[in-house]
């Protein structure tokens, strides 16, 4: 027994010396980022300290985000006074950027002027593009973005995927040799449960998927007489003011005229709804006239009304 601890310690001191030799044999300058020839005659000048980290934090910085799981979002309202071609030109655009439109509606306003509203889906590489191109075809009212880090629910999920995979194969091979009722009943169950999880993890990491691949951006597409202006210069309070009254004055002769032609589209019913009222109004005053007459008392040419008899 001590012979053969002797020569394990043998063995290991053997193997540390080769070690050590092949490390300091075959040393080579830590990395920068910068690619060195062997010869040295020809390797260029090392580069100063500061640009080294410089371009190793930004080397980092591109393989994290090349790594991480975004989602990319935007809401894009625009208004334009040719439908007809903004339309086309956004649907040509779609196409051209490799998207595809999820949802899609169009409504008539009752002043006559078109309004839509969509939902595109474009690759996550082309987001920015694809909005700014919007941007310059039609008049943007409003545009808002956002980008969802995702990274860690969906390495999370993909884990867990991988963990309940594990443990169907083996609760798989349990079920294969098991021999009692009891234990294959509860193994069956078993694997019931694991196939459940497998199969809502799998669709949780498909929806982040789709949603990582293609930016999703809901837009509007408003048709107007007149396009929105945008004032450089911040407005005075009088400005603010004349708008403001400007504004409430056009949204209640908006509202008026929604109001009538409103009614004038339900004209059967708010007819019925008169006649109902009319007819009830009627009975109610004949009831009540009804009842005053009974309240009156007896009159003099009645003087044996109400008098006790002898």
């Amino acid at each position: 027994m001590r012979r053969q601890i002797s020569i394990l310690l043998a063995a290991l001191l053997v193997l540390t010396l080769l070690v050590g030799c092949g490390g300091s044999g075959s040393a080579k300058p830590a990395a920068t980022g910068y690619a060195y020839d062997t010869d040295a005659s020809t390797a260029p000048e090392a580069p100063m300290e500061q640009d080294s980290k410089f371009n190793i934090t930004a080397v980092v910085a591109d393989d994290a985000l090349r790594d991480a799981k975004m989602i990319y979002r935007a809401n894009i309202d625009l208004q334009t006074t040719d439908y007809e071609t903004s339309e086309a030109a956004i649907s040509n655009l779609v196409r051209s950027f490799g998207g595809y439109f999820e949802s899609r509606s169009l409504s008539n306003r009752s002043s006559g002027y078109r309004y839509s509203d969509c939902t595109v889906r474009v690759p996550a590489e082309s987001f920015e593009s694809f909005c700014n191109q919007v941007g310059e075809m039609c008049h943007v009212v409003y545009m808002s973005s956002s980008a969802e880090n995702i990274t860690e629910a969906y390495y999370d999920t993909d884990s867990r995927l991988k963990t309940a995979q594990i443990k169907l194969e083996r609760l798989q091979n349990l079920l294969a040799n098991a021999d009692n009722m009891a234990d294959i009943i509860t193994i069956e169950s078993a694997i019931s449960e694991t196939e459940y999880e497998i199969e809502s993890l799998s669709g949780t990491l498909r929806r982040y998927d789709a949603l990582v691949g293609y930016a999703t951006i809901y837009m509007t597409l408003s048709e107007t007489y007149k396009l929105s202006e945008n004032s450089a210069a911040p407005l005075t309070f009088g400005q603010r003011v004349s708008r403001a009254l400007s504004d409430g004055l056009r949204d209640a002769g908006v509202f008026f005229e929604e109001l009538i032609i409103g009614l004038a589209g339900m004209w059967v019913f708010v007819l019925v709804a008169t006649v109902l009222v009319v007819l009830l109004i009627s009975a109610v005053r004949k009831r009540v006239l009804r009842k005053k007459k009974k309240d009156e008392p007896s009159s003099p040419e009645n003087p044996n009304h109400d008098q006790p008899q002898k």
